[in-house]
Order: C-alpha cells, then structure tokens, then sequence
C-alpha cells in the first residue's frame, strides 16, 4: 500500500502522514481498480499514474451503481470512459466493475460473502489459564 501511495501522489494529496489514514469507499474502489489492472493486466504504474486523474474523475462521478458497468482505458490519450458492457467498445481495456463492487461491499461489511473467507488476524499469543 506504501509503495503505491508513494507511486501514485494524487492520494497523497493533503493527506499528510499516511499512517493510520482513513480511506473512503472511492478511494478504495480506485485503489481496487488499479490493483486489478496491475496483477490481471500486468499495467504499469507510470501508464496508470498518467490516466489517475482520469479515472478519479470518472469514478467520483454520480450516478447510480449498474451491474453491467465497466471502465474503457485508454492509457496512451489519458482516458477514461464509464460504460455498459453490452455497448460496442471499439477499443480500450475494458474492466468490469461488478466483480470489483462484490469484493468491496465484502470487505466493507455490506455484503455477506457467498463462501468461507480467511479472517486475517495475525500471529497471536494464547494464553492456557487451567
């Protein structure tokens, strides 16, 4: 998380001290977003910090959440276009957001996962008090 808040300053923004910062559920969904086209798409930091305003900008805008949702990137021109995934799309990554807003709204605690998760608690001591 360090490495891409240092890579990528648009979150860093006024924010001061990163640790123990507080993210909103769009900064979240935008961290979310990149994750996923750095491991599924193998994307760069450098191409995603070039479209970052763009996307934040896409993102932030209102509208209402559709299952059929997607993001068209075109990394070379800087944009970033909100689509349906049943419209024609002549070019561009196109990334499905449903998937994205399920693993969210899981995280988040607002929906109840499908199947068993990993509960990340750590190392911990026990104490045996028989």
């Amino acid at each position: 998380m360090r490495a891409l808040l240092r890579d990528l300053p648009a979150f860093t923004v006024d924010q001061g001290s990163n640790r123990g910062r507080i993210f909103t559920r769009v900064e979240l969904l935008i961290i979310a977003i990149i994750s996923f086209m750095e491991q599924r798409y193998g994307v760069k930091r450098t191409s995603i910090g070039a479209i970052l305003a763009e996307l934040l900008d896409t993102i932030q805008s209102p509208r209402s959440i559709d299952p059929q949702a997607c993001l068209v990137i075109i990394t070379g021109e800087a944009s970033v276009t909100y689509r349906r995934l049943d419209e024609p799309i002549r070019e561009g990554l196109v990334i499905p957001l449903a998937p994205i807003f399920d693993q969210l709204d899981t995280y988040l605690g607002a929906k109840t996962p499908k199947k068993q998760m990993e509960i990340s608690f750590g190392p911990s001591a026990l104490n045996r008090s028989s």
